[in-house]
């Protein structure tokens, strides 16, 4: 997914709070098992062959150049992993190493996380220092080639937001720079082994000297790198990077989609041309299938595309799903140009799930809900949190229920949970609370499960508004040992993912992942067809209590009290015949707040002060 929430260009705030931007990496988050991935972009296995490689096989190569500022985390040769505290070998135990075709002979590190353990000590913090190490080749003769194709294999794992550098000069002084970090998330390494392929013939190509360099400036975790190779590029290979599509106004991206909400959806292929010469007719051919077999075909407006240069395709029809389902979308680049020699590169596969009444970022499917999870910021430990995801409805609708993702964290356990729904109001640039589930007290049958709660405020939402759906917990100990872990999914553009922290300010994360937090518009309860329950409150303005007056008893019913923020303060259950209800208000803050009571007689809202 490659789109931009449009509400970020603005300043948001929320009241007088405004808007922090949290980096994941000040998050705590998990690896349990990585969550479904997409499958690599570039596997090589057609790839021509190679007329300089490295695969480290004889150690070190003797004419490389290390160039390590800190003084304590050179690039070396290993046949073993990290040894550092947060790669869980430890002090006394390496992590395995890469999982490279030619992993058993060895391989280069670059140990960030075990220069800084066992030099500055632990905890990670302030005491971790940022390490710039860079290892070069000596020169290569690329003179004779006409285009040039470096490749490697990599194993990392990524935090703060750095950039993995590869760099190509043919001077030696004058370098292009390539991210190969691939939008890994914080906190979560990547593919063992990923594969790296780039077309770098725009600086190496027909050149006698060429040097390849490796490096990046880093405070925790590793990188290993092996098996390098340079290639001529096949004749005519178009390489598919990636492809997403888009719904809606905003064209976001969800991997579940109520079938109600479900607006035409467009598909978006990014291409790079790994050929010597221009490729024309670029194009990306998309199929999507569900169990019936195929239901839309399309392809995108044919473009001419560079050598080593990228663009992207866009689907010139759209697909509006019909019935509810999985659907597997298939995506495969070709070019006008010629016969692809190397069409392991040209298909990519997802899939996206069209529901009855349930909205879902993340990519989570049925079997695959064990995954990371991610809790608090190390500087509101302890404190109330919340965090979600932006989903744009397309229809007037109400939220009846919220699905949340517990990760298996023994933790967990006996926690209070909840959900809370907001919508954006673009004239103001703030959310507004719109409803609430009941607090919820997970089980151990809870946990490494998907859970669903009932709303008891029920949130109306409108035609083409951006909502944001949060799960929350109110804190606990101050070490922040039992604050609840909640799952997420795949890598997500940044200010898709919002919350709240312990004093009520607005924050979205940088590198985020889909949380697993998904508004479900039909779970049985009926709420867009509840009856207003005749309710009054007096005294109001009340000072240590004020009661409820009905006017029909009601068997059962939650009576839940927020503030201007929409932030749960008091909860109480009514389980008898009951007209009049006392609530004791003696411990709460002056101010106002809004009264929600529901029951199966109805609902209704009431604005209450409270003055002491």
């Amino acid at each position: 997914m490659r789109r931009i929430l449009f509400l970020g260009a603005i300043l948001l705030s929320y009241g007088t709070m405004a808007q922090n931007t949290a980096s994941e990496q000040d998050c705590v988050a998990k690896e349990i098992a990585r969550p479904a991935v997409k499958p690599a972009i570039d596997n090589n296995s057609n790839r021509a062959t190679p007329f300089w490689e490295e695969d480290f096989g004889g150690g070190m190569p003797a004419a490389w150049t290390v160039n390590d500022s800190s003084g304590i985390c050179p690039w070396v040769y290993s046949t073993d992993g990290s040894w550092g505290n947060f790669s869980n070998g430890g002090p006394t135990a390496a992590a395995p190493g890469i999982s490279s075709t030619t992993g058993a002979n060895g391989f280069l590190i670059c140990d960030a996380d075990s220069a800084n353990h066992f030099t500055y000590g632990q905890p990670s913090g302030a005491n971790y220092q940022y390490l710039s190490s860079y290892i070069s080749t000596d020169a290569i003769d690329c003179s004779t080639h006409g285009s040039v194709i470096l490749s490697f294999q990599q194993s990392f794992r990524y935090n703060n937001g750095i950039t993995l550098n590869v760099q190509v000069s043919n001077d030696g002084s004058t370098w292009t720079t390539y991210d190969v970090s691939g939008g890994q998330a914080n906190n979560a390494a990547s593919p063992d082994p990923q594969t790296i392929s780039l077309n770098v013939s725009a600086t190496a190509a027909n050149q006698p000297t060429v040097y390849l360099r490796f490096g990046w400036s880093a405070r925790v975790y590793f990188w290993m790198i092996d098996d390098i190779a340079l290639s001529e590029a096949d004749p005519f290979d178009i390489s598919m990077l990636d492809t997403w599509w888009g719904m809606g106004g905003f064209e976001y991206q969800y991997y579940k989609t109520p079938i109600d909400h479900a607006a035409p959806i467009t598909f978006y292929s990014r291409l790079t041309n790994n050929a010597a010469g221009t490729l024309d007719g670029c194009d990306s051919d998309i199929d999507v299938s569900g169990t019936s077999g195929s239901v839309f075909t399309g392809s995108g407006t044919q473009i001419s595309i560079a050598s080593a240069a990228s663009d992207t395709v866009i689907s010139s029809t759209a697909w509006t799903p019909a019935a509810v389902g999985m659907y597997d979308m298939t995506a495969v680049a070709s070019s006008t140009s010629g016969t692809d020699a190397n069409p392991s590169d040209n298909t990519f596969v997802d899939s996206l799930e069209i529901t009855n009444s349930t909205f879902g970022l993340d990519n989570l499917t049925d079997g695959s809900q064990s995954t990371g999870g991610i809790t608090n910021f190390s500087s509101n430990t302890g404190q109330p949190f919340k965090i979600g995801n932006i989903y744009q409805v397309t229809i007037d609708d109400v939220v009846e229920c919220v699905e949340i993702g517990i990760t298996d964290d023994a933790q967990n356990e006996a926690k209070d949970i909840f959900a809370e729904v907001y919508a954006y109001d673009p004239v103001n640039g703030e959310f507004v609370f719109r409803g609430a589930t009941a607090t919820y007290s997970t089980t151990n049958a809870d946990l490494g499960q998907i859970i669903s709660i009932e709303m008891i405020v029920p949130a109306d939402v409108f035609a083409d508004e951006e909502i944001l759906v949060v799960a929350g917990h109110n804190g606990g100990d101050a070490s922040g040992s039992d604050d609840v872990r909640f799952m997420y999914g795949q890598t997500v553009p940044e200010q898709m993912v919002y919350g709240y922290n312990g004093v009520g300010d607005l924050f979205f994360l940088s590198n985020p992942r889909a949380i697993v937090i998904r508004p479900d518009f039909d779970c049985g309860l009926g709420l867009d067809e509840e009856a207003i329950l005749d309710a009054t409150v007096f005294p109001n303005p009340a000072s240590d209590q004020f009661t409820v007056r009905l006017a029909s008893e009601i068997n059962s019913g939650t009576i839940t009290l927020t503030d201007l923020n929409g932030r749960v303060v008091l909860t109480k259950e009514v389980s008898s015949n009951a007209s009049e209800i006392s609530v004791d208000v003696s411990n709460i803050a002056n101010g106002m707040y809004t009264l929600h009571v529901q029951s199966e007689k109805g609902v209704n809202s009431i604005q209450v002060d409270v003055m002491h």
